[in-house]
């Protein structure tokens, strides 16, 4: 079995969220990326330590990359 067949279900926001995180934004600026507001980012957050077991922000990368749901982090272009 596959480690990406192991991955929870997770929404396209969730997602995004996730690759937020990866890419270094703050919870305000994946809010604008998402058209969320802050709380609604930091509710997700939440929600994503549940799902994925995770304790941090980091866990919840690193796990997201281990399950093939987000990619590994972007450079920022200049």
């Amino acid at each position: 079995m596959s480690t990406a067949s192991k991955a929870p279900f997770l929404s396209q926001q969730e997602v995004s969220v996730l690759q937020g995180l990866a890419d270094g934004y703050q919870s305000k600026e994946i809010a604008q990326f998402v058209a969320r507001s802050k709380p609604t980012v930091e509710a997700t957050v939440r929600t994503l330590y549940a799902k994925l077991n995770a304790r941090s922000r980091a866990q919840l990368v690193a796990k997201a990359i281990a399950f093939g749901i987000i990619d590994i982090p972007r450079q920022p272009t200049s």
